[in-house]
């Protein structure tokens, strides 16, 4: 492709706003795309590119831009840097493509916002970057961000100048956002919509070291829990608490364990150890007992959460359940994994206000902490049985 033989392309850009602009924005992107070859930049006043909600600044924006001749709508947040031009994704000639940026989600997750169909449990899952080709300029998903997203004129004229929406709930709670109903009805209006992995953008949000810490990274993405159809993250462990059980039982030689709160841990564990865990919800246990297969050494007990269970003569012990605030607290799971006389007890969510009295009140005499993945809340700590004590 020359320029010189190809007609120039239309592109009207708005740069959604706060009421300033970054450095980097102004030093170093807009320049770039001024400069870029078979491009005419028409670059919307970022006086009008500001205001809330944000679907309606959106719609605002697609209103001025129906009113031009531009070929491409692209939209970008004040909180996005492109580590590329952006105006050089026209010549994608695609109806949507997302720019993707790192979000984080439930399940202590931080993904790139691009989604696919998850067919089997009936919603969306972040794509792994990682496992893109390497020569992949262009990947189709069904969702991307709009935090800099590029959209050929046919699709906004197709979809309406409302195209930029929310669903919510019959509680009237948010079900979807913009960038998923834009894409979704795009979707359903036969276009079609891509990612492009070599140029991404950082997303700039707050995030000190505890929330860093606290995060797992979709670049990094561990597929060892799909073939039990559970997510990492929410009340599951998390990837990072997963490479560090694996380091655990390699360097330790753990080969039996005793858990309290059953779930994807008492899979992942019991494909390298035998594994008994103590259950207190009936529905979780027969969920988990349906997961089992030939590969796991498992065996799930329903317990009432209170009456200490005799777990002698176990390698480690795995405290991640039931929840601290019930009825049936994690007190009594420490209480017993005090009195069991393993060599070892592995927390999870271990910097939590109750774990910390818990660990205080019955670990602190006879174990001692040798190991943790994080600083944050969720994170798990490894103790050690002190040498000094016995094993009465």
């Amino acid at each position: 492709m020359t320029f010189e033989t190809t007609p120039r392309k239309k592109l009207y850009f708005a740069l959604l706003n706060s009421g300033w602009i970054r450095r980097e924005f102004a030093s170093t992107q807009l320049p770039r795309m001024n400069r870029t070859e078979g491009v005419e930049l028409v670059w919307e006043n970022p006086a009008k590119s500001w205001g809330h909600p944000i679907y309606s600044n959106r719609n605002a924006i697609v209103q001025r831009f129906l009113k031009t001749d531009c070929d491409f709508l692209m939209m970008q947040d004040d909180d996005i840097i492109p580590w590329h031009n952006p105006a050089e994704m026209v010549w994608m000639d695609k109806d949507i493509v997302g720019s993707p940026a790192k979000v984080k989600q439930e399940g202590q997750q931080n993904n790139w916002v691009a989604f696919c169909l998850d067919r089997v449990r009936d919603g969306y899952y972040a794509i792994d970057m990682a496992t893109c080709p390497s020569n992949a300029d262009l990947v189709p998903v069904d969702i991307v961000g709009t935090g800099l997203i590029c959209i050929k004129r046919k699709v906004i004229e197709t979809l309406g100048p409302g195209c930029f929406t929310v669903e919510n709930d019959e509680f009237g709670v948010c079900k979807w956002g913009t960038d998923f109903m834009f894409c979704k009805r795009a979707r359903a209006a036969g276009f079609e919509v891509y990612t492009t992995p070599h140029r991404v953008c950082e997303h700039v949000k707050e995030d000190g070291l505890l929330g860093s810490t606290g995060y797992d990274d979709s670049d990094y993405f561990c597929h060892d829990n799909t073939k039990y159809q559970l997510y990492w993250g929410d009340w599951c462990i998390l990837q990072k608490d997963w490479r560090f059980i694996k380091d655990v039982f390699r360097e330790e030689g753990i080969k039996r364990v005793v858990e309290f709160g059953t779930g994807l841990s008492s899979l992942l564990m019991s494909e390298r150890a035998e594994v008994v865990s103590y259950e207190t919800d009936p529905k979780t246990m027969e969920t988990m007992t349906a997961k089992i297969t030939p590969e796991n050494r498992l065996t799930i007990r329903l317990w009432d959460g209170k009456t200490p269970p005799d777990i002698t003569g176990f390698d480690m012990v795995f405290i991640d359940g039931p929840p601290g605030g019930s009825e049936h607290g994690r007190k009594y799971s420490y209480e017993a994994a005090s009195r069991s006389g393993a060599p070892f007890i592995l927390t999870h969510d271990s910097g939590r206000e109750g774990e910390i009295v818990w660990a205080k009140e019955y670990l602190w005499k006879d174990y001692e902490v040798v190991g943790t993945n994080g600083l944050h809340q969720q994170r798990c700590e490894l103790w050690k049985r002190k040498t000094e004590v016995g094993n009465g």
